[in-house]
């Protein structure tokens, strides 16, 4: 039983941080593709304000 519950969470836990590294990336990805659009100025102001 307990062998069942700890497997179940492992599964959740391996979903979770997979939907994570994921989102991190495609959002890692859209900041690298703004930045090279705008020369890096754009993201210079952001960081300012």
């Amino acid at each position: 039983m307990l062998t069942a519950i700890s497997r179940k969470t492992q599964t959740v836990v391996c979903m979770f941080l997979s939907a994570v590294i994921v989102s991190g990336s495609l959002s890692l990805g859209a900041y690298a593709a703004e930045s090279a659009a705008h020369n890096g100025y754009s993201v210079t102001v952001t960081q300012i304000q």
